[in-house]
């Protein structure tokens, strides 16, 4: 990729700001450093361990119509969170901001999920399957935004 596709790329990402509710420390460490490589700073990835500790972040900040500091652009859920199911996380985001990028991460098949995806308006284009690769990460962060009604 040339100098000026690679800045372009870089900007793109510069805009966007994830926040990840995922458990498990070691997932974490390796979501801080696939963001990373693939261009996002620190301060454009939030991680949460909890669901609850999600909704109250997402819930917070939409109230503050004036901190569009904290204004996510992707919400990536893993589906075994330990105090609220992810899937429930996700149900919640789109019953009130139905426009919300949410992406789940999961050990499920699709097969086994695709009735609770629909309910909640994501797309099989926003799952990421564990284990997953740092191209499986990344391909889904290019994806265009999908219409989630």
């Amino acid at each position: 990729m040339s100098d000026l596709n690679q800045s372009t790329e870089n900007q793109k990402r510069k805009s966007k700001r994830i926040l990840i509710a995922e458990p498990d420390s070691d997932i974490q460490y390796l979501y801080s450093l696939y963001t990373k490589q693939y261009g996002f700073s620190i301060s454009d990835v939030d991680m949460v361990e909890s669901g609850n500790k999600c909704l109250e972040i997402i819930f917070s900040h939409t109230a503050d119509n004036n901190n569009n500091n904290n204004d996510y652009d992707i919400i990536m859920l893993d589906t075994h969170l330990h105090d609220i199911s992810g899937f429930e996380v996700a149900r919640k985001i789109h019953n009130r901001l139905p426009h919300k990028r949410i992406i789940l991460t999961t050990t499920y098949s699709l097969d086994n999920i695709s009735n609770i995806m629909d309910s909640i308006g994501i797309k099989n284009q926003d799952v990421i399957l564990k284990p997953f690769s740092y191209p499986d990460l990344v391909s889904i962060l290019k994806e265009p935004r999908m219409s989630y009604n």
